[in-house]
């Protein structure tokens, strides 16, 4: 999405534990995710999901059962709003809950983009769930909360 019409935004240092070193494995495929939407890169971000991960986000329709999904229809809101420079800045996170095979965490978090060359800012949380299987770690699911 973010590559195809032109959202890339150089990367940053992305903090959802502290420094990316610090970041629990369990948490790690989001910090990844991130990461990879702020270099441009959809086909790394993608990498960090499982098949059916649930995102909830807030434009419609607001629940997808799959990264591609939401992928495609962010790309398509981004662009019918003329959506640019899109970038993420996770803070430290401010709850964990994680154990051998899952991992939970709320980060808050300030996006900030272009609409029709606008600056805007928004403030919210990620609350995101992994899972670790055969593969490794991955993102089951995410909801972005604006405050």
């Amino acid at each position: 999405m973010f590559k195809s019409i032109g959202f890339a935004a150089a990367a940053t240092c992305v903090l959802l534990t502290g420094a990316s070193a610090a970041t629990p494995p369990a948490l790690a495929p989001f910090t990844q995710f991130v990461d990879a939407m702020n270099a441009g890169d959809a086909k790394t971000a993608a990498g960090t999901y499982a098949p059916t991960a649930v995102i909830i986000d807030e434009f419609a329709p607001h629940i997808w059962m799959s990264f591609a999904s939401w992928n495609a229809d962010a790309g398509a809101e981004f662009k019918k709003n003329a959506v640019t420079d899109f970038h993420i800045a996770l803070s430290p996170a401010s709850f964990k809950n994680m154990d051998a095979t899952t991992g939970y965490g709320v980060a808050p978090a300030t996006l900030t983009y272009k609409v029709k060359g606008k600056p805007i800012v928004e403030k919210g949380l990620f609350t995101v769930s992994t899972a670790k299987g055969a593969g490794g770690w991955h993102i089951t699911g995410w909801a972005w909360s604006t405050l």
